[in-house]
């Protein structure tokens, strides 16, 4: 639905209009983007993408701290995502790769765990075994740490932005972001070396 239909039909202004298509034009491709990466289906991004502008119209009015629209954006998605994801049991994305530092959770400088194993959006699909091994990788994290980590690693959304998503404070975020980095660094390395071993011993 366009933006500007699904605005007039909640009973918005002249000038809100103008500004939630404009808060369309700049947030649809990212919100897009980080859908996909939690849900893994195109056709879920695009059907989550329009109920996060479409519930923006409906919230409008009643939205009296605008100053944060990015983070209240992203809180409607994950929020939607979330909800989908625990209907289908399942979470799945493409790319990530950043690094973490076990001794300061604010920053990524320090330990490297490599996460370079995802490939970019415009390089591809993995191979079905890697595909499989990422998803059984992160059947081992909550949605919890998979929103954080896609927010953070895949997103490029500052940690105290993420504070203001997922409604925990700014310490606690870069903590959990860090939890979730060397949580799916681990849980990767030891799946694919259990895989290599299993290949091994076939006949």
């Amino acid at each position: 639905m366009p933006m500007n239909k699904s605005a007039n039909r909640k009973g918005v202004g002249a000038a809100d209009e103008a500004m939630l298509i404009k808060l369309y034009e700049q947030f649809r491709r990212p919100i897009h983007s980080y859908t996909y990466r939690l849900l893994g289906s195109q056709e879920d991004a695009d059907d989550v993408t329009q109920e996060v502008f479409v519930r923006a119209c409906t919230s409008w009015n009643g939205l009296y701290e605008r100053d944060h629209l990015s983070a209240w954006l992203y809180r409607i998605a994950t929020n939607l995502c979330v909800d989908m994801l625990r209907h289908r049991k399942r979470i799945s994305w493409w790319t990530l790769s950043s690094r973490y530092n076990s001794d300061d959770p604010q920053s990524d400088e320090g330990n490297t765990y490599d996460l370079s194993y995802f490939l970019a959006d415009s390089g591809g699909i993995p191979e079905i075994a890697e595909r499989e091994l990422i998803r059984m990788t992160l059947a081992n994290m909550s949605e919890e740490y998979a929103v954080v980590l896609v927010l953070s690693a895949a997103q490029g959304v500052p940690y105290q932005e993420i504070a203001s998503i997922v409604g925990i404070s700014p310490n606690a975020a870069a903590t959990r972001i860090s939890r979730a980095k060397k949580m799916f660094a681990e849980h990767y390395q030891r799946l694919s070396k259990e895989g290599v071993g299993k290949r091994e011993q076939r006949p």
